[in-house]
């Protein structure tokens, strides 16, 4: 009887075990890496397309975790008003090897003012989905987010560089969970290439909010733009 009771114990250990090992653990810290090429095309003055794919790598930056393809579409009634819609194809790499498809549309508002040789830039985005597919640990994403970002740039006298500052602040419109979900903050570049376009470098952190666990991101990003 005892040595029954034994393996029934072991045979449950065992069990829980191999369930656990088959999860996979939420990651609190991690330095990652994106890198985005960005194509944009200007229409009748006011309309603007673009369509970039971009690369995400985690753990360190040593594993490719996601790739998304850009397509968006602003349009720009007044000197400091942009209305802008677009829809993102998500590829993210799961555990078993395969990508895993997911789709994000959004639509959102952006106003700029000028103080001087400082740029205030104020945008206020909706999307069905968070974007950043690779933050999520399990399949289920947060939806329905609202995402407010402020931006300030510095026009340096003579300079092709535009240092930059920005924060970004997420919600969820979800009863069940808290509001505040995730924010933001960071710093960059802009290198001026004139006719050959822009090259963009930034260094970011990612913070989640309201969560017994949360985690923290180190993120460099690398992105070139071209528009004609």
């Amino acid at each position: 009887m005892v040595k029954i009771s034994r393996l029934f114990i072991l045979t449950i250990l065992i069990s829980l075990s191999n369930r656990i090992g088959a999860q996979e653990l939420k990651v609190v810290r991690d330095f990652r890496l994106i890198s985005e090429i960005e194509i944009e095309k200007s229409l009748f003055n006011d309309w603007k397309v673009s369509f970039s794919p971009v690369l995400k790598l985690e753990k360190n930056a040593t594993r490719i975790d996601e790739v998304d393809f850009d397509l968006k579409v602003k349009y720009s009634p007044l000197k400091f008003l942009s209305l802008g819609t677009g829809y993102r194809l998500i590829m993210n790499h799961r555990k078993n090897g395969n990508y895993e498809q997911k789709h994000r549309f959004m639509g959102e508002i952006g106003l700029e003012y000028d103080i001087q040789r400082f740029e205030l830039d104020y945008r206020f985005r909706y999307q069905n989905i968070d974007d950043d597919f690779f933050q999520a640990e399990t399949d289920m994403l947060p939806e329905n987010i609202l995402r407010n970002r402020l931006q300030i740039r510095y026009d340096i006298p003579k300079s092709k560089l535009t240092p930059y500052l920005f924060t970004e602040f997420y919600g969820i419109l979800e009863h069940e969970l808290p509001f505040a979900y995730k924010i933001k903050m960071g710093s960059g570049l802009r290198y001026n290439l004139k006719k050959y376009g822009s090259l963009k470098a930034y260094y970011r952190v990612d913070r989640e909010l309201n969560a017994d666990y949360p985690f923290t991101y180190f993120i460099l990003g690398i992105s070139y733009s071209y528009e004609f």
